[in-house]
């Protein structure tokens, strides 16, 4: 497939030729608990297996972690390496394309107050965002946050995070109609900022009660924050060329339009850090900031669907987020690949169609 589609679009269809041989690591599948703390090599290994989907990771500062079935309507829990049986919450919910259960943030003060925010497609095919209460591992008093967002078959994005400003920040695709993108009152094509609990930020750029955060995106699947300065990351899924990385600012244009070039250089938009032709579509990204691996220390991390990879990027924030050198730090082997963030063991952890898989010092 090509990403012209949204890296969901027929997974579906793929997990039926995800084979055995994707949960084999490129080293030993043993979970060490003797690891060298500060090795410069390393290598890949499976932490969890036979999994649905796990479209997205997020771990708890008490080192449990959170996950999202993309079409189970679950999220589950892992605690001490071990999957617990009973979900978290279970949601009915639409799939079929780049449709069902997409987002997973915890907030902020979650050792505190609990809160576990999910994206879903609800049976009436809109999206949602709903703030769950954790109690003893299971979700509980379901609140509304974010309400009747727009949803169709392909470009949903459907990401959720929340920023080192304590805002919640949503990725949505432009739907099909890149006339969207550009039109401020149009939730479709940007990333758009929420408070907590859901009202609008006053100083959001494009005025009061507007979400929308930026203009011109097609369809990001994930983003992330620069650990120094927040300025926020997010992976791009351009039509058969362009898809990019982009450093988003609040009001900014990055240029998806009607009759968009490929290898656009109109200088009335903010142009990509990167972009990859033939697409990649890229899927999850984020920064790595232990020193458990070192030689990952401060870069930014990305995989994708289309080629299974994991790639870092040293990026320059002092000059907009230069990249200065790219490289693939696991080329394939685990099918699709989903979301990838940092565990409070200083790992790198990132999501397959039936796995969770690790970096570790070796």
């Amino acid at each position: 497939m090509t990403s012209g589609s949204g890296p969901l679009r027929y997974l579906l269809a793929l997990l039926g030729l995800l084979c055995a041989s994707f949960l084999i690591a490129c080293g030993s599948g043993t979970v060490s608990s003797s690891l060298p703390p500060r090795s410069t090599s390393f290598r890949t290994e499976q932490f969890l297996g036979g999994l649905e989907t796990p479209v997205t990771l997020a771990f708890a500062p008490d080192r449990r972690l959170f996950f999202n079935e993309l079409s189970t309507g679950r999220v589950r829990i892992v605690q001490n390496g071990q999957l617990l049986p009973q979900p978290f919450v279970e949601l009915t919910v639409v799939i079929g394309g780049e449709r069902g259960l997409l987002g997973l943030a915890l907030h902020p003060l979650f050792a505190t107050n609990h809160f576990v925010y999910v994206l879903y497609t609800d049976p009436a095919g809109v999206h949602r965002v709903l703030r769950f209460t954790e109690v003893s591992g299971v979700g509980t008093n379901p609140t509304v946050i974010v309400d009747n967002l727009p949803s169709t078959p392909s470009h949903n994005g459907g990401n959720i995070g929340f920023g080192p400003d304590g805002r919640l920040y949503i990725t949505v695709g432009d739907h099909g109609d890149p006339a969207n993108s550009q039109d401020p009152n149009s939730p479709s094509g940007k990333i758009l900022r929420y408070n907590d609990d859901g009202s609008i930020p006053g100083d959001n750029p494009f005025g009061a009660g507007n979400p929308a955060f930026n203009l011109g995106l097609r369809n990001s699947f994930d983003f992330t924050f620069h650990p120094s300065t927040g300025a926020i990351y997010a992976s791009e899924n351009g039509p058969d060329c362009d898809d990019e990385i982009n450093r988003i600012v609040a009001g900014a244009n990055y240029g998806w339009r009607p009759n968009y070039p490929c290898g656009d250089t109109d200088p009335a938009f903010v142009a990509p850090l990167v972009r990859f032709t033939p697409t990649i579509a890229p899927t999850g990204i984020t920064f790595y900031t232990s020193g458990v691996l070192p030689s990952f220390q401060g870069s930014l991390l990305m995989v994708d669907f289309n080629q299974g990879r994991v790639r870092r990027f040293m990026v320059n924030e002092s000059n907009q987020g230069q990249i200065t050198q790219s490289t693939v730090v696991v080329d394939g082997g685990f099918g699709p690949l989903f979301d990838i963030v940092q565990g409070p063991d200083g790992f790198l952890y990132f999501s397959s169609g039936n796995a969770i898989l690790r970096i570790v010092p070796d």
